[in-house]
């Protein structure tokens, strides 16, 4: 889910919107777990600020994680809404892949401007590590 709500933000934009959507979904602070895929299935969504195609994506990708949770993620690329970049960026942080480079993302495009020789196969087999290098240096 995290993967949706930063695709085309900044870091801090897709924090609050993941805490904006645990906050509304699951109410109360003292009892506040994160919501399941059937709460965002169910849910109206209108509340996040996001674009309308990203809020049907986030509620469509719940719906089919209510009968798909043990799917590879590249099965996801199926979904409208849904493309290489979060693909990856799920697999990079949800499973630990070392080695998803995120050579499309826009700041890792803008870093890589300052190591030419830098890219998908002169990272592997530690592209994520790149990646988060690349991240932080921004």
């Amino acid at each position: 889910l995290s993967a949706i709500l930063g695709q085309q933000v900044s870091v801090k934009a897709a924090i609050g919107q993941l805490n904006l959507l645990v906050k509304t979904l699951c109410g109360d602070a003292d009892k506040r777990f994160f919501p399941t895929p059937d709460a965002i299935a169910n849910a109206d969504v209108s509340f996040l600020r996001m674009p309308q195609s990203r809020k049907e994506t986030l509620v469509r990708f719940a719906q089919f994680m209510q009968s798909n949770a043990e799917t590879d993620p590249q099965q996801w690329l199926a979904l409208k809404g849904i493309g290489p970049w979060t693909v990856s960026y799920a697999q990079l942080r949800g499973q630990s892949q070392p080695d998803c480079f995120l050579d499309k993302d826009l700041v890792v495009k803008k870093a890589m401007q300052r190591y030419p020789s830098l890219n998908t196969h002169t990272a592997a087999p530690w592209g994520s590590y790149a990646t988060f290098h690349l991240w932080n240096q921004s």
